[in-house]
């Protein structure tokens, strides 16, 4: 059975050819053009290849003496993994960067699903490919499934300010670009340190947005850099403690940099528990009326007047603690 397929490329129609065997020794795998994925190929493909082969042929086009893939690295990496020797591909007219890149986003539109970090990178190739900002906006970024928005573009543009582990660390814990976005202002030492913290404490996404939030207000407050504070002391003590889970250093780094960022808080936070442990309340009591609700009262203000009858104990509480001028 012969095989054919055909692409539209800018109005231009590209025929494939019939499908052919082609030796991996022919393919250049150091061309990475097309290759948008951080994840490498996963073990599932490459145990399916070695039951059932490539049912979905590649693609490539011709590159000096041998061939680039256009789509398809993943199944390239998995054949000679799974004992192969050649693989079936089209073979695409020579084309230009530009055009095998936008051959890529065509075919895998509707089935990748890209990270933020991952989409910056190939908003990056697009452009170094040539192609205008405005082209990229109208024509392509829905095919990564993003708004038309310049200001989205440039936001995911900026990955290119990021170091490759760093680019890594981010997409594998998912980190939307509303968060590392906050990288881009820091110089590169800062983002060194904190790649280093960050490989170290493997933290999920919403504990990077709250790490990243306390070290970027605490240097612009205090005039510094994050690579100060996160050369302090108080946070090589506690990642130097081998006992200490990372989910626990990050917990103790966390909480300095929290009494660091809210000073005055966290001292009204110690003059409650100061209080409580005074009232001796039973344990019941602590549970059904958290620290936290009641920081939450100090901290903003609230007349204790006003919710003195609904809490046991709260006008105990209020004439120990006293807000600071």
């Amino acid at each position: 059975m012969r095989v054919h397929n055909i692409f539209w490329i800018d109005r231009m129609k590209i025929k494939l050819s019939d499908v052919s065997e082609i030796p991996l020794t022919d393919i250049d795998p150091e061309d990475r053009l097309t290759d948008f994925s951080l994840d490498g190929c996963p073990e599932k493909l490459t145990d399916s290849v070695k039951v059932i082969g490539i049912r979905h042929p590649i693609s490539v086009c011709p590159s000096g003496n041998r061939y680039a893939i256009v789509s398809g690295h993943k199944r390239f990496q998995a054949a000679p993994r799974s004992g192969l020797t050649s693989i079936p591909a089209f073979i695409i007219p020579e084309i230009d960067d530009a055009s095998r890149l936008v051959i890529n986003l065509n075919e895998n539109f509707g089935q990748r699903h890209y990270s933020d970090i991952e989409k910056g990178i190939i908003l990056n190739k697009l452009k170094h490919a040539g192609i205008s900002d405005e082209t990229i906006i109208e024509e392509y970024m829905p095919l990564l499934e993003l708004e038309r928005s310049k200001k989205i573009f440039l936001d995911l543009f900026g990955v290119e300010k990021l170091s490759a582990k760093l680019k890594k660390l981010l997409h594998r814990a998912g980190v939307p670009v509303k968060t590392f976005s906050t990288f881009y202002k820091w110089n590169e030492e800062s983002r060194a340190a904190a790649e280093n913290l960050f490989s170290r404490l493997k933290p999920g996404v919403n504990k990077w947005r709250e790490l990243l939030e306390h070290l970027d207000e605490i240097a612009t407050r205090d005039n510094t850099t994050p690579e100060n504070i996160l050369s302090q002391d108080d946070i090589k003590k506690i990642l130097g403690i081998s006992s200490l889970t990372p989910p626990q250093q990050y917990d103790q780094i966390h909480q300095h940099l929290t009494n660091r960022r809210y000073p005055v808080l966290s001292d009204m936070r110690k003059r409650v528990a100061r209080a409580l442990d005074e009232m001796e309340l039973d344990d019941k009591t602590r549970l059904k009326f958290p620290l936290a609700f009641l920081y939450t009262i100090f901290a903003t203000l609230v007349d204790p007047t006003k919710v003195t009858a609904s809490i046991p104990g709260f006008s105990q509480i209020a004439s120990t603690v006293s807000l600071p001028p």
